[in-house]
């Protein structure tokens, strides 16, 4: 019965994660992007519009690359790089969004930025796993830290 008592209330609360791996890769100079979201969560902090307060127009698509090029950016040696939105779909419970970006030729640092949600929930969590090269990386940003800073030479 303790057991239960205990169970319940984590049950009761929803959990506010997101997902989002990054995978550059040196031959062709290319950041393919992966982020996953629950679809509710999505939606809720889609209608609150993007950072600048405007709302989100277009269709689907369009929205969820405006939407998601708000939220997540990868900065690159102070350049802000350019996301294309390659596939999106959604089973209902989450959404699941493929983008990719190009790098340039000398790059010493990558800065990432992560905001989904954050405006939403202030337990907010969102995961990345990093992969540049040999370098590997986890980590958790929240509402009140959204950027990371790569040093990758």
């Amino acid at each position: 019965m303790k057991l239960l008592s205990l169970i319940i209330p984590l049950l009761l609360h929803p959990v506010h994660v997101s997902l989002t791996g990054i995978e550059y890769d040196g031959d062709s100079r290319i950041y393919s992007v992966s982020v996953r979201v629950y679809s509710d969560d999505l939606a809720a902090d889609m209608n609150l519009g993007l950072s600048t307060g405007e709302s989100i127009p277009g269709d689907a698509d369009q929205r969820y690359f405006q939407y998601l090029s708000d939220r997540i950016m990868i900065i690159e040696n102070g350049r802000t790089l350019k996301m294309k939105l390659l596939h999106s779909e959604s089973d209902g419970l989450e959404h699941r969004f493929r983008l990719e970006t190009y790098g340039g030729k000398r790059v010493t640092k990558v800065r990432v930025v992560n905001r989904i949600m954050t405006r939403l929930y202030d337990d907010q969590a969102n995961m990345l796993l990093f992969s540049f090269g040999k370098m590997d990386e986890g980590y958790r940003f929240t509402a009140a830290d959204t950027i990371r800073d790569y040093i990758v030479r």
